[in-house]
């Protein structure tokens, strides 16, 4: 139904088919078995209305004449309107002319559907049933869980279409039986049970999931091991934080679908769902993160907040549809987490140093750059913990999303729907007597100009832009319609960096060098003799077998002299700034890795990913 009947009150405001329920003498019987009996049987039901259901299918405007809860002449009227509004069923011309109310809906569709028909009252509900059903879920099928039926849950619902009864069973991890209900009692029924919840989580799209009395499975037995759909999401999620994964990987296969973890920047396989879950497990966590279940062709963005024995963590949620099912990641951030200090992110000595002069410094602007995931908002956060730490000045930041909350910032969030974007925030903190601007990322040229002219007028301002290298970075402001004498003015610093995963002190080892490794450290530029043993990973519990624990940068620091400025005043060359800045002392990315690789702390490997990317 695309139309719920109007809530209807006393008999005086009745549509004529609920009238006729409750005054025709046609119709006592029925009143009389409701009087002591709330739910009716679909065959009694049509026997009580006055047309026995036989095995044929029968329509549901058929079933309405046929009973006369609906009459010839509100037939007529409502084909007649049904004329000018092709799209509309016949059914909905009904409640569109106030002929047909929702008792009389509920009963027909209760009988053609061969449902039984349940004359809910919300009061009357169980409480152990409702909570088998969270608010958003309620609001989407259009149901309510009422009460407990020898080994079945009932199900109150207005429209059995939007229910598969299978999915509803897994999802609330008990078998279902399925009653037709007027809409106004369903809606009653949400309002009265779940009140506040459902107004707050149809604001704010987080829903919440509670894993502190999930466990996982012995160590080296499957986490998909005889168990359902609600108990293998709680299990995947669990493992994930067990195992400080950034983020889950559900991929729908031809045969499965697959669960990764990203450990450390990379993927590593952890499971295999089987295909009649897998919907089910998409389902679920659409429900949690405040998605549309039944919208399964569009992609959808959603939250989860998560509670741990000792911690909570938002799950950010991403949905899109493939060609064999729909693809779902969850990132995971940890509300809990550390901000991570200038000192810990992994700068050589003398470039932390040369960080921390750049943002006490009252004004300039300071560039972090590298793909996504490379740890620029990391960076970011760590510059202006120092700087809340060690000054007092007005910190304002425009992110998105702000992943991770400081005390005594000032925090925006962008929000694009309603066209408030970081060039917009920008506008407004001018106003707001900053003395630090953060801004998340600069993306358009409107937002690099202010951030320049921003730099400019007395405010320090830090940033990150997507580009491959240090002098890139700067190129780019330029190519936004940034003015070329204004960035030459502006910018003080322009960091790139990676994130490239730590060697585990616990297991890693001393092997003797190979012929190849051999020719990987010429090409980083190390001249004979190269050394005769490097570390390498192995692999033991403390690093999930990997041989890798934790993330460290690999990155290059351009400084912004005079000589620079001129060079970018007179909009030269990326590769003309590399190559002036590095006659100048300036360490390529690889450099940096170089040195790591040497002092034991990544592997080769690690930093030889690099070596066509800057060098």
């Amino acid at each position: 139904m695309s139309k719920a009947p109007k809530e209807t009150t006393s008999s005086q405001t009745l549509a004529p088919s609920d009238k006729r329920l409750q005054e025709d003498l046609r119709f006592q019987a029925l009143r009389d078995h409701l009087a002591e009996h709330d739910l009716v049987e679909p065959r009694l039901l049509a026997t009580l209305l006055g047309y026995p259901l036989t095995d044929e299918e029968t329509g549901l405007v058929q079933f309405l004449t046929q009973t006369t809860l609906v009459t010839a002449e509100e037939l007529k009227t409502a084909k007649e309107s049904k004329r000018n509004q092709p799209d509309l069923s016949l059914a909905d011309a009904l409640i569109q002319s106030e002929s047909l109310g929702e008792t009389a809906l509920a009963m027909a569709m209760a009988a053609v559907s061969r449902l039984p028909f349940f004359a809910f009252q919300p009061a009357t509900a169980e409480s152990g049933a409702i909570r088998r059903l969270d608010a958003q879920t309620a609001n989407a099928w259009h149901a309510f869980p009422a009460r407990f039926q020898g080994d079945h849950l009932l199900l109150a619902a207005e429209d059995p279409r939007r229910i598969d009864v299978k999915e509803a069973a897994t999802f609330m991890d008990h078998p279902i039986r399925l009653a037709i209900t007027p809409a106004s009692a369903i809606r009653k029924a949400i309002e009265l049970w779940y009140g506040d919840e459902k107004n707050r989580r149809e604001t704010s799209f987080l829903g919440e999931l509670d894993l502190r009395s999930v466990t996982l499975p012995e160590k080296g037995s499957p986490i998909i091991a005889g168990t359902d759909a609600t108990t293998l999401i709680n299990r995947i999620l669990l493992a994930a934080t067990r195992m400080n994964a950034s983020d889950i990987h559900l991929i729908p296969d031809a045969r499965c679908m697959r669960v990764d973890f990203r450990l450390d920047g990379k993927i590593h396989p952890q499971a295999q769902i089987p295909l009649n879950l897998a919907n089910h497990i998409v389902s679920r966590i659409k429900v949690l993160s405040g998605l549309d279940i039944s919208e399964k062709r569009l992609p959808q963005d959603g939250a989860i907040r998560t509670r741990l024995a000792d911690r909570n963590m938002d799950l950010r949620v991403s949905v899109i549809p493939a060609v064999r099912g729909e693809a779902v990641v969850l990132r995971l951030l940890d509300l809990q987490v550390d901000i991570v200090k200038l000192e810990e992110l992994g700068f050589f000595a003398e470039d932390q140093e040369r960080l921390r002069r750049a943002v006490s410094l009252p004004h300039g602007l300071i560039l972090l750059t590298g793909p996504t995931g490379s740890g620029k908002s990391t960076t970011l956060r760590a510059a202006l913990n120092f700087i809340q730490s060690n000054e007092n000045r007005h910190i304002l930041t425009v992110e998105d999303p702000v992943e991770v909350k400081m005390d005594g910032i000032t925090q925006v969030l962008v929000h694009e729907k309603i066209d408030y974007t970081f060039a917009r925030a920008l506008r407004h903190f001018l106003r707001h007597d900053p003395d630090v601007i953060m801004v998340g990322e600069i993306r358009d040229g409107e937002t690099a100009r202010i951030a320049v002219q921003s730099a400019l007028t007395g405010h320090l301002v830090l940033s990150t832009l997507h580009t491959n290298d240090a002098p890139g970075a700067v190129a780019r402001l330029l190519d936004m319609g940034a003015e070329p004498y204004l960035v030459s003015s502006a910018a003080s610093l322009v960091i790139a960096q990676r994130l490239t995963r730590l060697l585990c002190l616990h297991c890693r080892q001393l092997t003797p060098i190979t012929l190849k490794e051999q020719g990987v450290l010429h090409s980083m530029g190390v001249k004979d003799p190269v050394p005769d043993k490097l570390w390498q990973a192995t692999g033991c519990p403390q690093c999930n077998l990997t041989g890798y624990k934790g993330r460290t940068v690999l990155y290059e620091m351009m400084p912004i002299d005079d000589e620079l400025r001129g060079m970018i005043a007179r909009r030269e060359s990326a590769t003309a700034l590399r190559s002036t800045a590095r006659s100048k002392g300036f360490q390529p990315l690889i450099a940096s890795g170089l040195r790591k690789v040497l002092e034991g702390k990544i592997s080769l490997s690690e930093a030889a990913a690099y070596l066509d990317v800057m060098n």
